[in-house]
């Protein structure tokens, strides 16, 4: 008798937006570096998006807030190298109820306090719940819900 493996319902999900990144590190699985150039469009994004949104599960902290294994990730490349597709992804995931919607970042584009400042402020007013900050040899998780964080203590 042949024993079938189901998988396990859901729990997250990730979407590549681009392999494009303003990097090429040696332990990117995707291979992922600024010779890319295509980006999903925004119809693919959308169909995508409504796809999932049902599947999603939330933290066991809850819809706004973020844990690796749970919600869905914008990953890359590097989605901050297109803010405007970034931005419409959060915004949508929004609207359809997508739970602890968080991206993936090599923090490139954080040049200044200021720069940094008003790039998360305008994600999260659009409904994002956290990011990763991805490092060579750090990896390292911070929310966008915890408003404690010493952002000043961050380097650019």
């Amino acid at each position: 008798m042949t024993r079938r493996l189901l998988p396990p319902e859901t729990m997250s999900a990730g979407l590549i937006l681009s392999y494009q990144c303003s990097a090429e590190c040696i332990h990117c699985m995707y291979a992922c570096s600024p010779k890319w150039k295509d980006w999903i469009s925004e119809d693919d994004l959308d169909v995508l998006l409504r796809q999932i949104a049902g599947g999603i599960q939330p933290s066991p902290y809850g819809p706004r807030n973020v844990t690796l294994n749970h919600g869905l990730h914008f990953s890359g490349g590097e989605p901050f190298l297109n803010l405007d597709l970034l931005l419409k992804a959060v915004q949508l995931s929004e609207e359809l109820r997508i739970p602890s919607t968080f991206v993936e970042t090599n923090c490139f584009w954080c040049t200044s306090d200021e720069v940094t400042r008003e790039k998360l402020a305008v994600l999260r007013e659009a409904g994002m719940k956290g990011m990763r900050v991805m490092f060579p040899s750090v990896t390292s998780a911070l929310t966008c819900e915890n408003t404690s964080f010493p952002w000043e203590s961050l380097k650019n």
